[in-house]
């Protein structure tokens, strides 16, 4: 068994998406770039609702994980435990992870992290207005 590295695991950001049988993803509200404008009318704090897509490109094994949501002052937002991953070796691995409502009292840079078997991989989503 091991873990993917962190070069190897991409984060994608959208609104929503879908997976078919033949494993191609539709995307709806793709963001290009890890960033997400709230409506500048709009008043904090908000409620947005995102679609995190992890892409496990390495690695081999069944593995526990964790997804969590952080603030720019080191609130944790969200906490999902995930009971198993199932990483197949030579094959991605795709993790379609939607929140709903997640609470924006601030502006800044956002950590989203996964971790598997205890190793974190930490990306940054920046949220403005």
């Amino acid at each position: 068994m091991a873990v993917p590295s962190d070069a190897n695991v991409e984060l994608l950001l959208c609104d929503a998406v879908r997976q078919h049988s033949n494993g191609k993803l539709d995307l709806a509200g793709y963001f290009p770039v890890l960033e997400v404008r709230v409506d500048s009318s709009a008043p904090l704090p908000a409620a947005i609702d995102l679609t995190f897509v992890f892409v496990l490109k390495d690695g081999e094994g069944t593995f526990p994980a964790i997804f969590r949501i952080v603030d720019p002052l080191g609130e944790e937002l969200h906490h999902h435990n995930i009971a198993k991953v199932d990483k197949t070796a030579g094959a991605p691995h795709v993790m379609m992870l939607p929140v709903t409502r997640i609470p924006i009292t601030r502006a800044g840079n956002f950590e989203i992290s996964l971790e598997i078997a205890g190793e974190r991989y930490r990306r940054q989503v920046r949220i403005f207005q």
